[in-house]
């Protein structure tokens, strides 16, 4: 058989060889083949990488997004669950908070890697009602105590350090309900005096019976919210030198909005508020439990919602 690549037929008007429709399909194969041997020019590469940095630039801003508001919705669920124990405790305690040194932390959780000297290895009280020992030494199943945007922020040498990894928790209680049983000053030019004591006065063995409108109370919160409502200087803010180079200053807020913290309330709501700083009652929330006193709150903060 002869080689479709040698035939060639000649029309009347032209004395140029017209290649029969098999032997052009070849040539043509044969063109495309050498041509994509080449492979990809530098320039097509440069396109190619371009096209796709756009994309990503496009797509990683809500990605980001997406991964907090993720955590968010993890973090309140956790929360949700915190403030349903805390009342299952309450039940089988005739109602009585649960109060002494550094119990806002202490109060569940696993044992962390703070300094024994500095948090003591104590029972956890709300552990049992997980299914968990009161003495837990491992972290792997206090997860409901883990929030997943917990990024640090510990007022001391490792702000770096993940609360939970730190304290055992990622999560502090309202001191005026569960911790410390005396407030003690939080103005640094008096102006708290009377407010601190009357509180002070009601904090001894105080009782749910005591406390105002449950869905308003706040109850446990992102570690952070404390320190940003305290009417004294935020302690983080006395390094604001170190702050600004490191970035400091937005750890303690883990879900992407400036001053805002997830909550959740003594009757077992959970949202993300806007904590206010010095305010103890607002339109919103109140960390104030006692609704006697909030006319000395008013007086404290300049504002009566």
């Amino acid at each position: 058989m002869r080689q479709l690549n040698k035939i060639a037929l000649k029309t009347r008007n032209s004395t140029n060889p017209v290649l029969p429709a098999g032997a052009r399909c070849l040539a043509s194969f044969r063109k495309f083949k050498i041509r994509n041997g080449r492979g990809f020019t530098l320039i097509e590469l440069l396109v190619v990488i371009a096209t796709i940095a756009v994309l990503l630039a496009i797509l990683m801003p809500a990605l980001r997004r997406a991964k907090v508001l993720a955590q968010g919705v993890a973090c309140r669920a956790n929360l949700r669950q915190l403030a349903t124990a805390w009342n299952m405790y309450l039940d089988d305690y005739d109602g009585y908070f649960y109060q002494g040194i550094n119990y806002n932390v202490l109060y569940g959780g696993w044992q962390g890697q703070g300094d024994p000297t500095e948090l003591g290895v104590v029972p956890r009280p709300l552990n049992k009602y997980f299914g968990l020992p009161e003495i837990l030494e491992t972290e792997g199943s206090a997860k409901v105590f883990r929030c997943p945007g917990d990024r640090g922020g510990i007022y001391g040498d490792r702000y770096y350090e993940k609360v939970f990894r730190r304290l055992g928790t990622s999560y502090q209680t309202n001191i005026f309900l569960i911790g410390q049983n005396a407030c003690g000053t939080f103005s640094t030019n008096g102006n708290t005096a009377e407010l601190d004591a009357a509180i002070s006065a009601r904090l001894t063995r105080v009782n749910r019976s005591n406390v105002g409108n449950p869905a308003r109370i706040v109850l446990i919160g992102d570690y952070g919210w404390i320190n940003q409502w305290m009417p004294v200087q935020h302690p983080l803010e006395r390094l604001e030198p170190i702050l600004n180079q490191k970035g400091l200053k937005e750890w303690a807020e883990w879900h992407g909005r400036v001053d805002c913290y997830n909550m959740a309330f003594l009757d077992s709501h959970a949202q993300l508020l806007n904590i206010r700083k010095g305010f103890y009652v607002t339109d919103e929330y109140s960390v104030l439990p006692f609704e006697e006193l909030n006319y000395l709150a008013y007086e404290v903060q300049g504002y009566q919602p």
